[in-house]
């Protein structure tokens, strides 16, 4: 049972790949760190120059946990998947974060979609989870558009560094009913 994600990269869909980011990246996505409309619903919030070259470094590694999406034509940068071991053992947890300028155009679906596939056919796991805020509908409509279904709302659990907290919504899909869905298609 092969249980390394790097082994399944670059991981390709009818318009995107996924892979791993390298040093090269650091200009193509540096909006996706430092664009404070888009990382409002991140903790970590906006990167400075500094900090986006610390996160490009380590997201070149072998152990990261988040990866880039392209446009496979254009070799574009789209925007990014997060995927990693979560709280036990076959369960992971998937995110993504696209630019505002492919927004709208299935992208994060496509690429989630592809995560899914690997997770679940090749890696074998048990379940595939992803957290959202209540507010990010376009975040939670991805989830459940690629099948997962919403399992609760969790009041005040994640802490800002203000002091504040935010809600989280989590969604998953198991692998039974990963198979079930694919079967039906």
């Amino acid at each position: 049972m092969a249980s390394c994600f790097l082994d399944f990269l670059p991981l390709e869909t009818p318009r995107l790949r996924i892979r791993q980011y390298c040093s090269t990246d650091l200009e193509p996505t540096r909006q996706m760190s430092q664009n404070p409309e888009l990382r409002k619903w991140l903790l970590s919030g906006v990167y400075s120059d500094k900090e986006h070259e610390e996160y490009v470094r380590i997201s070149s590694a072998a152990d990261t946990k988040d990866f880039v999406v392209e446009e496979k034509t254009t070799k574009r940068v789209v925007g990014e998947m997060t995927f990693h071991l979560w709280e036990v053992k076959k369960t992971w947890e998937m995110g993504w974060l696209i630019l505002p300028e492919f927004q709208g155009k299935g992208y994060a679906s496509e690429a989630a979609k592809a995560l899914l596939k690997v997770g679940f056919e090749k890696m074998r796991l048990h379940r595939i989870v992803a957290m959202a805020h209540p507010e990010n509908a376009a975040s939670w409509r991805v989830m459940e558009k690629i099948g997962m279904r919403k399992e609760g709302t969790y009041l005040q659990s994640i802490p800002k560094s203000d002091g504040t907290w935010w809600d989280g919504v989590s969604y998953a899909i198991l692998a039974s009913e990963y198979k079930a869905q694919v079967k039906d298609q």
